[in-house]
């Protein structure tokens, strides 16, 4: 099976970033509001595939768009899940949630329950803050 992320990544999501080595795609489950996924361009299935300063890089794109998202949600804490059972592509899900959400609230956002669909101005707001952020 071909690799989503390899064929087409606009396929698997809205772009809000891209760089060199990375890309970010907001989920299109929407859930929570602002789930994202941080992808490493090279195709492989695990952090440790990657060499240490790819990894870094990769890990600093993360960084930056788990504050972006943040700061755009008004959410306290993100959780951060990476499978790679549909998609074998390093990639990892940034899901912001309340501080005081439950476990089950969690659970249900990861299993995809709590989305609102696409909001076009919250993706405009996530790409412009994502590449100001590149521009610093």
């Amino acid at each position: 099976m071909a690799c989503a992320f390899c064929t087409d990544v606009h396929a698997t999501g809205e772009l809000v970033f891209e760089d060199e080595r990375s890309w970010v795609v907001l989920h299109p489950d929407w859930s929570p509001r602002g789930h994202a996924m941080v992808v490493s361009k090279q195709h492989v299935e695990n952090a440790s595939d990657l060499d240490e300063e790819e990894w870094v890089r990769l890990a600093r794109v993360w960084h930056r768009a788990e504050r972006v998202l943040l700061d755009a949600t008004g959410a306290e804490r993100a959780v951060i899940l990476k499978l790679g059972i549909m998609t074998p592509h390093l990639h990892v899900h940034i899901y912001p949630v309340s501080a005081q959400a439950t476990r089950d609230e969690v659970f249900a956002a990861i299993d995809g329950k709590l989305g609102d669909g696409l909001d076009a101005g919250f993706v405009a707001i996530v790409r412009a803050a994502m590449n100001a952020a590149n521009d610093e």
